[in-house]
């Protein structure tokens, strides 16, 4: 069935001119991950790429991104892995990297690649409020309180979840009133039923 795809791709979008090249297929398998293309035509694509040329660095990003998209994690932690092993200027994977392992469970695997991620690039907000849930997950409350503020002081108009998640994390460790500052700021933000059960809950 592989063989099959890469061949349906082949004659549909080449073969009317040359032979395709490995960056034929990135740029067919890109097409995936803007949903522009399915993503079995776009992952055989970026297989296609790979066996035309097993060292090209970009077609493993691609397919790790396309992977996760799949929610095929494992995949797509070999694929930076590898892309890594290959450009270890890639930094920017260790933000993937530490999403990947966070939905495979490993979240003290996950804590430190986003921890690099941070390292590398520290106004990466999404990292900051990634690790914080998983720190939350891991009983480390002060470091994750301490992450969803870094998130929010980089970007404090963005982030309604985070709010919501800080000002619960704050009621837990008993500032009722910090806490609910911060799910009001959340509600504000992006009104919404859940934010208002907990502010119901919690507020009054």
């Amino acid at each position: 069935m592989k063989k099959l795809l890469i061949f349906v791709l082949s004659f549909v979008l080449f073969a009317c001119n040359h032979k395709p090249s490995a960056t034929d297929y990135v740029t067919e398998g890109n097409k995936g991950l803007n949903h522009k293309l399915p993503y079995r035509e776009a992952l055989a694509a970026y297989n296609a790429a790979i066996e035309l040329k097993p060292d090209y660095t970009i077609a493993y990003v691609g397919r790790g991104q396309l992977e996760i998209k799949m929610h095929n994690f494992f995949g797509a932690l070999r694929d930076f892995q590898k892309a890594l092993s290959m450009d270890p200027n890639l930094t920017g994977l260790y933000y993937f990297i530490g999403y990947a392992k966070e939905q495979v469970g490993d979240h003290e695997g996950s804590q430190a690649a986003y921890t690099v991620a941070i390292e590398r690039d520290p106004k990466n907000a999404q990292a900051y409020a990634d690790r914080a849930y998983v720190r939350q997950i891991l009983k480390d409350q002060n470091g994750a309180l301490q992450d969803f503020t870094a998130a929010l002081l980089i970007k404090p108009d963005s982030f309604s979840d985070v709010y919501m998640a800080r000002g619960l994390l704050k009621i837990k460790m008993n500032d009722k009133n910090g806490g609910c500052l911060d799910l009001h700021q959340s509600f504000k933000l992006l009104p919404d039923s859940i934010t208002r059960h907990y502010i119901d809950i919690n507020c009054r």
